[in-house]
């Protein structure tokens, strides 16, 4: 796990390539490979690149990157890891290439000399790279499959800039900063800035599984690399509705998954909550080693969101060396200003505070690597809200097609008058009445309706770069058309995709690259720690893709298969008890804390922040109001207000 940041000129008639500009950038991003740097410059090619190193597989000074070929045609700089990069070294020895070194990275560069950009379905991991050919004089910035790493650029200036994060691209001097209004319109509904938006004017992130490809004549063009929906291995309908064939497949995937990340030369951990998926990792992990580090952080004032003694109970069973944190409203508060720094744009989700301490944890331990759960939930139906929404969706789709349209407006219009105050509740009826969507994501914060009453802000100008990404994309001023977009690309390729299938694609498209993933990436590498998520290895995915709605979800069992696949590895209680749920009590810091809530006024009175002036401040005081005396609780929408007014604030 490393940083990378650069440029490469685009337009300009006069360039120069200064080693002093990179300086600043690495030092921006120096928590994510705090093991040394190397800065690489090229005038002739007008292309600088840094890379900071978090030294995990090749310690020695052969694993430093930018990293070339020995003819020197081909460069790569990599943040992230390539597992199966020992099975393609042997296919690429046999083939002549000849090695320096034992890097992953090295892997890269002779996979795209034999197999060119092709090579990038080759590699299974987790990556955001750049790579150049000296020859063809074409630039390449990649994102991995799932979007676990991220990758920002912009082209502000007429220079590609790019990043691993965005405060890296601040450096430089052809980089204006400014804020995305529209963007931070979708945020107070998904948590997170929808790809390819970032929350800043002229800055992108480039969406999962796409590239970004300059050709010799500076012409820049994107490309989705890959799709779940394509899977590498198709399975028969007979196969996929026998349990015992799902039960022993996933066994299987996960199992080859888990064994492949622990690839490091490092010490590699677990985050542990005692929860069906972190426990998963562990008693797969020790199919493999004796030695488990694993971790486990609770709130001393959250009694509702301990998972203390299941931890504990896990870590006794499969005898892993066991380490806890308990932090309180206090050791929260005093990371929060840290915490914006590290997102970069907002992260509305509470869980980057205890993410951020267990992995300060894991550090302090000397362990550099960890394993943990993040997109079993989404692969697998894991939420009851999941549930929730099957049990709506039949209901929901046989009075739109029977129940005539203007029936059903009228039906909304009355609503309109009974449920003046309840925003979510009108939007579901207006969904309803006027053929939309369902599901939008696992996470919702605020609503279109409750938006309009919260916020006063203009339609942007149509973007020619999200345009050019995301073609076709409807730029105006609805959150309904992120999940639109996807849906349909859904529907071009499956017709026939079941509801929860659509579920995971959505969530796949934008909660767990940008949300989940983004969470435990920045808190991770906040402490230069590299994280690392199996469940979301690209043949479990499409397997789980593959696996019929009736399998996830039968006999009132969230997560039915995945539990399956459990029994005789983990305790039975450890599988089918109460589902709690990874957060933070922020429920009881905004209704009786000391710390939060002034904190949220003070930045809601700011004068110069730059979202305060388009909210209805007197609307989100009452909000506060309720909240604290009890007549509702708005904590989940007052911690995404306060993450956004604080990024509006480090200007």
């Amino acid at each position: 796990m490393c940083g990378i940041a650069g440029f490469f000129n685009i337009s300009r008639s006069t360039f120069s390539v200064e080693y002093h500009v990179l300086e600043r950038m690495q030092q921006r991003i120096a928590h994510r490979g705090p093991d040394g740097y190397r800065i690489w410059t090229s005038q002739e090619h007008e292309l600088g690149l840094t890379h900071r190193r978090l030294s995990i597989m090749d310690l020695s000074e052969a694993g430093f990157q930018p990293m070339f070929d020995r003819e020197k045609t081909v460069l790569v700089a990599c943040n992230g890891e390539i597992y199966n990069h020992p099975s393609l070294r042997a296919e690429l020895e046999k083939l002549g290439y000849v090695y320096r070194s034992n890097s992953d990275t090295e892997t890269i560069i002779y996979a795209y000399k034999h197999w060119g950009i092709k090579a990038l379905e080759k590699l299974e991991g987790m990556f955001a790279l750049i790579l150049y050919d000296f020859i063809t004089r074409e630039l390449y910035l990649v994102r991995d499959r799932m979007g676990i790493k991220p990758l920002y650029f912009s082209l502000q200036g007429g220079v590609l800039s790019f990043a691993s994060e965005i405060k890296a691209l601040w450096c430089l001097p052809w980089i204006t900063k400014s804020f995305k209004y529209d963007a931070a319109y979708h945020y107070l509904t998904y948590l997170a800035t929808p790809a390819p938006m970032t929350l800043y004017g002229g800055v992108y992130k480039l969406p999962s599984s796409f590239y970004l490809k300059v050709d010799a004549r500076k012409t820049i063009t994107f490309h989705e690399w890959y799709t779940p929906l394509i899977p590498t291995a198709q399975y028969a309908q007979q196969e996929l509705l026998d349990e015992e064939f799902c039960v022993a497949k996933i066994r299987e995937l996960l199992r080859n998954s888990v064994q492949q990340q622990m690839m490091s030369d490092v010490p590699v951990g677990v985050f542990l909550s005692g929860g069906v998926d972190s426990s998963l990792n562990v008693a797969l992990m020790s199919e493999f080693t004796q030695r488990i580090n694993t971790f486990t952080v609770a709130f001393a004032d959250g009694p509702e969101f301990n998972e203390l003694e299941w931890a504990r109970k896990v870590a006794r069973h499969f005898g892993t060396q066991h380490h806890e944190i308990i932090i309180e409203e206090k050791e929260a508060y005093e990371f929060f200003t840290n915490m914006v720094h590290h997102q970069d744009e907002p992260l509305g989700d509470c869980v980057c505070v205890p993410l951020y301490y267990v992995a300060k944890l894991l550090r302090e331990s000397g362990v550099t690597v960890v394993q943990v759960g993040e997109g079993s939930d989404e692969l697998f139906c894991g939420y009851n809200l999941y549930a929730q929404y099957l049990a709506i969706e039949k209901t929901w789709h046989t009075t739109q097609r029977y129940v005539p349209a203007v029936a059903r407006r009228g039906a909304y219009k009355l609503a309109t008058k009974f449920f003046t105050q309840k925003f979510s509740r009108l939007d579901v009826i207006h969904n309803w009445a006027y053929d939309r969507s369902l599901f939008w994501s696992g996470a919702t914060v605020f609503s279109e309706a409750w938006k309009q009453q919260l916020m006063t802000i203009d339609l942007e100008q149509q973007d020619a770069m999200i345009e050019a990404i995301y073609p076709g994309f409807n730029q105006i001023l609805d959150s309904h058309n992120v999940v639109e977009y996807h849906r349909s690309k859904l529907k071009s390729h499956d017709m026939q995709a079941d509801f929860l299938k659509t579920m995971t694609y959505l969530e796949l498209k934008h909660r767990l690259p940008e949300l989940l993933l983004m969470r435990v990436d920045k808190m991770t590498m906040a402490v230069s720690v590299e994280g690392r998520v199996p469940f979301l290895d690209h043949k479990l995915v499409e397997f789980a893709l593959q696996v019929p709605q009736e399998l996830k979800y039968a006999h009132g069992q969230t997560k039915y298969i995945l539990k399956k696949a459990c029994e005789g590895i983990l305790p039975h209680d450890i599988i089918y008890r109460k589902k709690i749920g990874f957060a933070a009590p922020t429920s009881r810091w905004f209704k009786q804390g000391r710390y939060f809530p002034n904190h949220l006024r003070d930045l809601l009175h700011q004068e110069k922040n730059a979202f305060s002036q388009y909210l209805d401040i007197h609307f989100v005081d009452h909000m506060m109001s309720d909240t604290k005396t009890g007549r509702a609780d708005y904590s989940y929408q007052l911690w995404a207000l306060q993450n956004l007014l604080a990024h509006g604030a480090a200007t």
